[in-house]
């Protein structure tokens, strides 16, 4: 019998894209590349986007069935973001001030430096920005701030940029 193929992995070192859109279609390209988006990824912290999605259950239970079934519910959306801060040259602490509205955009496995294009994926997270909570300073280390990123919208993961 022959061996399955093993597909080819992407590093996630140097292989995203971070971008905060107030205003205007997130998939637009022109959107992404003017001057009011502002480029996030290298304010983050290497774990400093957390995204996370908890599925609910829907118990199903039946008259006498010893098994109680379950089927797929709602699902939460959370994202909880960790950047440095305290230079002359701060990004996503002035772009994600509290109250903040707009869309969060995230490229995958696509190099960094490469600029948005047509065609591309990415996901595309509405959010409303919660309290910017500093984070206690330890030795050896950088000034950082956690914030809860509140999912204001049903996100589109996998979204087809667009000119």
């Amino acid at each position: 019998m022959a061996l399955e193929i093993a597909e080819a992995s992407v590093a996630s070192d140097g292989h995203m894209r971070v971008a905060v859109v107030p205003t205007g279609n997130p998939k637009s390209v022109a959107i992404l590349k003017a001057v009011t988006t502002k480029g996030i990824t290298y304010s983050l912290t290497p774990s400093g986007f957390n995204r996370t999605t908890t599925e609910n259950t829907i118990d199903d239970p039946r008259l006498t069935l010893r098994t109680v079934l379950s089927r797929p519910g709602t699902k939460t959306v959370a994202l909880e973001l960790q950047y440095v801060y305290g230079s002359a040259e701060e990004v996503a602490r002035p772009a994600l001030a509290e109250g903040t509205t707009g869309n969060l955009v995230a490229r995958f496995t696509t190099a960094n430096e490469e600029d948005w294009a047509i065609g591309q994926e990415a996901d595309i997270i509405p959010f409303i920005a919660g309290a910017q909570r500093k984070d206690a300073p330890t030795a050896n280390s950088v000034q950082t701030i956690t914030q809860t990123i509140y999912v204001s919208g049903v996100p589109e993961d996998d979204a087809v940029l667009v000119a």
